[in-house]
């Protein structure tokens, strides 16, 4: 067996199929039923293992689950619907959500107030829209690092130039 090839050739040279010298049958049948009754006696103890008493089991799983989620109150803040929208406490809320609501709330007392505008603030909705973009994209990385101390400031900043701006168009009718 010096080269593979011989190697080969006695591989080849092997039957397919080994037969056993001696009939093992009478030894596996005896085998067989002996060990018979001891697994009938395995299933037997193993009683609350079968489907009636598996059934009680999910059945009861199913009861208790029905039953946590049902008188379940999480600890936690719930979540403003839109019916609450209106009593909204900005101080509950987090950084983003304040500094918007009380922005918007001078920002809509503002435009309520505005009766004329001076030709010298003609483009003001123009400029209303770049803010509102320049906010709206500050948001968006906001949405991605909710308290990002920068962010906050420079929202914070948008929103304050956008309100002077606005007052001076509504002082400017007045006049």
């Amino acid at each position: 067996m010096k080269t593979e090839q011989q190697l080969d050739r006695l591989i080849a040279g092997l039957s397919s199929e080994l037969t056993p010298s001696r009939d093992l049958w009478p030894e596996l049948e005896q085998r067989l039923t002996d060990n018979l009754p001891a697994t009938a006696e395995a299933v037997n103890t193993h009683r609350w293992l079968s489907v009636p008493f598996a059934s009680a089991y999910i059945a009861s799983a199913a009861s208790v689950l029905l039953a946590v989620t049902l008188f379940w109150q999480p600890a936690g803040p719930q979540p403003v619907t839109a019916s609450q929208a209106g009593s909204v406490n900005p101080q509950l809320l987090d950084a983003e959500t304040a500094i918007v609501y009380s922005f918007e709330q001078a920002k809509a007392k503002q435009l309520a107030s505005m009766k004329t505008v001076d030709p010298v603030y003609a483009d003001w909705q123009q400029q209303m829209a770049q803010w509102q973009q320049a906010i709206g994209q500050v948001q968006l990385a906001l949405k991605y690092n909710p308290n990002e101390a920068v962010l906050l400031k420079q929202l914070r900043q948008l929103y304050s130039q956008q309100q002077n701006y606005l007052q001076k168009v509504v002082q400017s009718g007045l006049v």
